[in-house]
């Protein structure tokens, strides 16, 4: 049970007894990670909050939850599957609920944390249950503002998908993005894939200073200013009409190039950044990877001019497609979710 803004009580077996308590750091309004193990050998609690452990007590040491149980979300139950209180109802939203029969370390925390790790009791992807009362299921919507990924390591598996709401086939695209990263080696942040065509919208880095775009195919380069160890911001537009390309770093506009005019980009499609698509959601390739941070991402079905770009810089225009407050999207191996520097 938890108790706003920083106080938890776990009850293990309770028949008239303590429970253990928690204090923990007070969290801001955003989505919030909490697991609890137990383990009746030792009758040790543990708290973990956001991949934070608050050691516990002692409870229930030597005793074990019965088989038959009656497992219930939003609601505390005062008598087996009933006799739930309004004032101690969830108000809100929950999602990746998972349990294990054993105690989960450290490292499988961290599992969990990045989706790599799911309950072999209750897995959150395959479990069945039933709905009583007013409870909506709808896309997972996590809070980004002011968040970035953090991609740690140069790997193979470490991506993030983006699931936007595309209806209609794209005659015009914008992308935006920060990026923060010391590779020198080429890495991809931004891939956008559709069946047969695994480069549909690519943007492909080439330390120090070429930055290739791909749109349906077909390859577009740019030279731009050597990259210097700082965030920088990318965008890049593409104009079906006349096939004109638009790169502009930290709001500097390079020369114009034309790529496939006349063309469409399908409305089926698989984005995903970190990593290059070398097949539709995968053929990915670590010395493609992305290493480093991303936030701020942002895209539009029409071609941004450089004064909107500029609005994009500042916070004031942000995207009609992805929108990075509000995108639905899933972590895939080891990606961090941390606060903007």
């Amino acid at each position: 049970m938890f108790y706003p803004p920083n106080a938890y009580n776990v009850y293990v077996n309770y028949i008239g007894q303590g429970s253990n308590a928690f204090k923990t750091d007070s969290e801001p309004l955003d989505w919030r990670h909490t697991c609890v193990t137990w383990d009746s050998d030792t009758g040790l609690v543990h708290l973990w909050v956001n991949g934070k452990l608050y050691p516990g007590g002692v409870s229930g040491k030597g005793s074990s939850i019965e088989a038959s149980i009656s497992l219930i979300l939003g609601q505390e139950q005062d008598s087996y599957g009933g006799r739930f209180d309004a004032t101690q109802s969830l108000v809100g939203e929950i999602s990746d609920v998972h349990i294990w029969d054993y105690v989960l370390t450290p490292e499988d925390i961290q599992k969990v944390t990045s989706g790599d790790l799911h309950g072999n009791i209750l897995n959150w992807k395959s479990l069945l249950y039933e709905i009583k009362g007013e409870v909506f299921v709808q896309p997972k919507n996590l809070h980004l503002e002011s968040k970035v990924f953090v991609f740690p390591k140069e790997t193979s598996t470490a991506h993030v998908i983006l699931r936007p709401e595309i209806t209609r086939p794209l005659q015009e695209v914008s992308v935006c993005l920060r990026s923060y990263t010391d590779l020198s080696r080429p890495y991809t942040p931004f891939s956008l894939a559709t069946p047969g065509k695994d480069n549909a919208f690519l943007i492909y880095l080439q330390p120090p200073n070429t930055c290739f775009v791909h749109i349906n195919q077909e390859d577009t380069y740019f030279k731009t200013d050597s990259e210097s160890l700082d965030w920088r911001h990318i965008c890049v537009t593409w104009d079906s009409n006349t096939g004109v390309v638009q790169l502009l770093v930290n709001g500097k506009l390079y020369p114009r190039r034309v790529s496939m005019k006349g063309s469409s980009i399908a409305a089926e499609g698989s984005i995903v950044l970190g990593q290059e698509q070398d097949s539709f959601g995968g053929g990915f390739d670590a010395k493609q990877s992305f290493v480093g941070e991303i936030s701020d991402v942002h895209m539009w079905d029409y071609a941004l001019s450089p004064r909107d770009v500029q609005k994009v810089i500042s916070g004031g225009l942000l995207g009609n497609v992805i929108n990075f407050k509000s995108v639905v999207y899933e972590v895939k191996g080891e990606v961090l979710i941390q606060p903007k520097p």
